[in-house]
């Protein structure tokens, strides 16, 4: 393999970062079209203008180099902008109600009353020692350059470590969403966020290659560890951000309305609960109405077939059998030990199978009749019911309807 020559280098990191504006400036122009009505793109909005900030690099330094300390100086507030900017936008789309920005959001930018003065620091250094400081390779520090480099390194240090904590919630919170979809919708395609766990892989990847170029890169000289490779990792990370997060709406977004309702109620049930009460344990639902709701469950799903509607939610289902949708949850999950989802899908199964056995719709067909939205949900939903996918169901019943009437 032919290594690259400087110039070649130079024009390679020079496209890269070109195509990564690029997309940065179209998706901020649409979401800054959309940030009054749909509030929840706001911290979005903020990542990608941090990440517009860093990946300008490649353009500062080879196009107008008199901004190279400018840039330098405003990175640690770039950096340290995106990883609470990524929680909350996490925080946004997963959110049971419509997301609007609290000023207690405000306070996860807590790091920068660290990064700005690092920034007015490293942009008031006289500029031989900001040489000194940033490109020469054993240049003696002292006074200000030398406070300026012990202040840099620890803040990479911390953004290191914050950056971790903040991802680290990000997972939880996306555990603790996907189960609450279980209990509201009966179909959660588009809606898990899965891209987001792509996200944080590539953010962890991209992180950990620089940090390996920075420390190793030089000394290696290899063609795999270069600043061409960040760049076009930060491309990718760019494009799966603006791709995805362009397109995505809130999980709870069609139920916000009823949710914003039952969290009011809920609200002033918490204000004379005691402090370590259980989820249900100061509820009116005694045992006789818990019996009669399941009883009107069962009723409303499998005689009159409610299971049929694609868009069933736990609200739509609260308001045909008359109970409130919480009432509807605690017999769910306290009596019949299944979440709303798994309830209703059960349902859609038990249809299926009699479908299944005696007619020759296809699979597909068969999975639209029955409520499902998607061909992967439904073979998802039957295999965990079954053990078999559609098609083995299917022919195991043939050859046991053929040996019974041999």
């Amino acid at each position: 393999m032919v290594e690259p020559s400087l110039a070649q280098l130079n024009l390679a990191e020079l496209s890269l970062g070109t195509a990564a504006l690029a997309v940065l400036g179209f998706s901020l122009h649409l979401l800054l079209l959309r940030v009054k009505q749909q509030p929840y793109v706001s911290p979005l909005l903020l990542a990608l203008m941090a990440l517009a900030l860093i990946v300008t690099g490649p353009l500062i330094f080879q196009l107008a180099p008199g901004l190279i300390f400018l840039y330098i100086a405003a990175l640690p507030v770039a950096f340290f902008a995106l990883p609470p900017s990524l929680y909350l936008y996490a925080k946004a789309l997963s959110t049971r109600t419509a997301w609007r920005w609290q000023w207690r959001d405000s306070a996860s930018y807590w790091t920068q009353l660290l990064a700005i003065p690092l920034a007015v620091l490293i942009y008031t250094l006289p500029e031989a020692e900001q040489q000194a400081l940033f490109f020469a390779d054993s240049a003696p520090l002292q006074g200000q350059a030398l406070i300026t480099a012990v202040l840099f390194w620890l803040a990479t240090l911390l953004w290191l470590a914050i950056s971790l904590w903040y991802l680290l919630r990000i997972s939880r919170r996306l555990q603790r969403y996907r189960q609450q979809l279980r209990q509201v919708f009966a179909a959660d395609s588009g809606k898990r966020l899965y891209w987001l766990d792509g996200l944080m892989a590539a953010l962890l990847l991209s992180w950990g290659y620089a940090v390996l170029v920075l420390l190793a890169g030089e000394r290696l000289a290899s063609p795999w560890l270069s600043d061409t490779g960040v760049l076009l990792l930060a491309l990718l990370l760019v494009w799966l951000l603006c791709y995805c997060g362009l397109q995505q709406q809130p999980g709870f977004a069609e139920v916000f309305s009823k949710a914003d309702s039952q969290a009011t109620e809920t609200q002033k049930a918490e204000e004379v609960k005691p402090a370590g009460a259980d989820k249900y344990q100061r509820s009116a639902l005694g045992e006789a109405q818990t019996e009669r709701i399941a009883n009107k469950l069962q009723q409303a799903v499998y005689q009159q077939q409610l299971y049929l509607d694609p868009a069933l939610t736990l609200y739509k289902l609260a308001e045909q059998l008359g109970v409130s949708p919480q009432y509807l949850s605690q017999t769910l999950n306290q009596r019949l030990q299944q979440s709303f989802y798994d309830y209703i899908n059960e349902a859609r199964v038990a249809a299926a199978r009699q479908l299944l056995q005696h007619s020759q719709d296809s699979v597909l067909s068969i999975a639209m009749a029955v409520g499902f939205n998607a061909r992967s949900s439904f073979y998802k939903a039957f295999k965990a019911s079954t053990g078999l996918t559609p098609a083995q169901y299917r022919a195991q019943n043939q050859t046991q309807a053929a040996t019974a009437m041999d």
